[in-house]
């Protein structure tokens, strides 16, 4: 754009008269303007929006803080309780490549309770070799033949989910002498007393899982871990336990269903009787 050009675009405006009285206006025209613009009357809904959402906030931190500070609490102490538990296995083998009483127990020294489970020699797991490895289904019994004591000791394990922090074997003729040492078994319901023979022959026998045959087994084997505890031995299979504890049994006859696969009945242990078991020797 030429001179001549801008003379006859801009002519208009240089006619235009523009004194300080018209200034005064203008600028007094703004300064309402701005006013009006920056009304506090204007923004109150927002700025009230705003402190509602800090105050909500603020007291829904207060109200839930407490509940979550418990939960905190209870998680660290049950963690805490869970880790201290010492859990371990106990297995009797006899001469022909078995263990007919399989032993897992836990020992909460925060409740000074000794938990107590005998696996039935019939119950139906995955069979673990020696190096962990799992190799099929069967017999509980029938592990030792798989992979002697520490296939026995990695079936049990995996399938009840505890550590081995003990892990003891005793040979049938070992707990034969063990029982015999002390002057063997005397048990409340009949006022018996056995000799390690028969306190051996009568935990070994176990085909039926009844009530009653239940009740008698664990009656059995809580007066040996008992006298394993209170009395001296030789043979230590309850290491860092302490004489004076409560035996709790873990009995799973009502828990077992007798199912017959391809000719062979076997004890079946699964779904939310089986977590309940595992539950038990966390506790």
């Amino acid at each position: 754009m030429n001179n001549k050009e801008k003379d006859t675009f801009f002519a208009d405006f240089d006619r235009v008269k523009f004194n300080d009285n018209d200034r005064k206006e203008v600028f007094d025209k703004l300064n309402t303007k701005k006013n009006e613009n920056f009304s506090f009357s204007r923004f109150r809904p927002v700025v009230f929006t705003a402190v509602l959402g800090i105050l909500t906030v603020f007291f829904m931190v207060l109200l839930s803080s407490p509940t979550e500070v418990i939960h905190e609490k209870q998680h660290q102490i049950n963690s805490s309780s869970t880790k201290n538990i010492q859990t371990g296995v106990l297995l009797i083998t006899d001469e022909n490549y078995r263990a007919p009483l399989n032993i897992v127990y836990s020992y909460n020294p925060s409740t000074n309770s000794l938990n107590v489970l005998s696996v039935p020699r019939d119950l139906y797991v995955p069979i673990l070799n020696a190096e962990g490895k799992e190799i099929g289904l069967d017999k509980m019994l029938h592990a030792y033949a798989y992979g002697r004591q520490e296939g026995v000791k990695q079936t049990l394990l995996n399938f009840f989910q505890v550590t081995d922090d003990s892990f003891s074997v005793l040979t049938e003729e070992e707990f034969i002498k063990y029982i015999d040492q002390f002057g063997g078994m005397s048990l409340d319901s009949g006022g018996r007393r056995l000799g390690g023979e028969e306190v051996l022959a009568s935990l070994s026998i176990r085909d039926q899982l009844t009530e009653n045959v239940e009740k008698e087994h664990y009656e059995i084997l809580s007066a040996v871990l008992e006298a394993a505890l209170e009395q001296p031995r030789e043979l230590e299979f309850l290491q860092g336990i302490p004489g004076e504890v409560e035996v709790n049994t873990i009995k799973i006859a009502e828990k077992v269903n007798a199912e017959k696969i391809e000719g062979i009945y076997y004890y079946i242990l699964e779904g939310k009787d089986l977590e309940e078991v595992k539950s038990s020797l966390k506790q």
